[in-house]
């Protein structure tokens, strides 16, 4: 049971991160998309193959070939975190861009509504500023400003769906980056500044991780066989 549950553990850490790595240097290089994706999929398993071979051939190798072993081990987990570190990265600033553009268009549209209000109030106060008995004057003041008004109402009909509909959009993305926010503010950091480092940690866990299980998992295996090897050599021969 303990080594079914550490071989998963094992393969579901190593894939997860495989799979962001692979598409975050895929990512990288859009252009070649395709070459690119069977490339990080190439250096995934060699760096899974290199961790598994320098735990197993440890001592039957010499040390020049096993430093050369070690440092491309290093390299492929930098690439390969390098990769994650895209993969999450393009992932926030997606989101972070598309929700400057909504507050940028909103803000546009919020100031352009607030203007026709203010210029309709304004017309209003100036035919309502007329005595009561200069009614012609009042005629004609609606005339000469009903062409003006009337684009005014037109611009506004159409103005207030759309930015009931982006404050909608934008209160979408605020829930998205809410927590990243809240914690920036706590911390009284800039909040990109705490979406890297966050994303540093994560992959400065999660791939040396993946290759610290894959060389655990390599050892229970062994040890697995070994004592069971151990035991059929004990029963007695019937």
């Amino acid at each position: 049971m303990y080594m079914i549950f550490l071989i998963g553990v094992t393969a579901s850490l190593v894939l997860t991160a495989a799979y962001f790595s692979v598409i975050g240097i895929a990512s990288m290089f859009a252009y070649n998309y395709v070459p690119a994706l069977i490339m990080g999929i190439t250096l995934e398993a060699g760096k899974v193959g290199v961790a598994t071979y320098l735990y197993r051939y440890w001592m039957l190798i010499s040390d020049g070939f096993r430093a050369l072993l070690i440092g491309f081990l290093v390299t492929l987990m930098f690439i390969t975190s390098v990769g994650i570190f895209g993969f999450l990265s393009q992932g926030y600033q997606k989101t972070a861009e598309e929700y400057r553009l909504i507050t940028l268009e909103l803000n546009d549209l919020e100031r352009e509504f607030g203007e026709k209000k203010q210029r309709e109030s304004a017309i209003n106060r100036q035919i309502e500023q007329l005595p009561s008995e200069q009614v012609q004057g009042k005629v004609r003041l609606s005339r000469e400003f009903g062409d003006e008004l009337s684009e005014i109402r037109d611009r506004g009909t159409l103005l207030e769906p759309r930015i009931q509909e982006l404050r909608r959009k934008r209160l979408s993305f605020e829930s998205h980056i809410g927590p990243i926010a809240y914690v920036a503010r706590m911390l009284n950091l800039p909040q990109d500044n705490m979406v890297f480092f966050a994303i540093l940690m994560l992959v400065f866990v999660a791939d040396p991780l993946a290759v610290t299980l894959t060389i655990a998992c390599n050892m229970a295996l062994l040890r697995f066989w070994d004592v069971k090897r151990q035991g059929s050599r004990a029963r007695p021969e019937r």
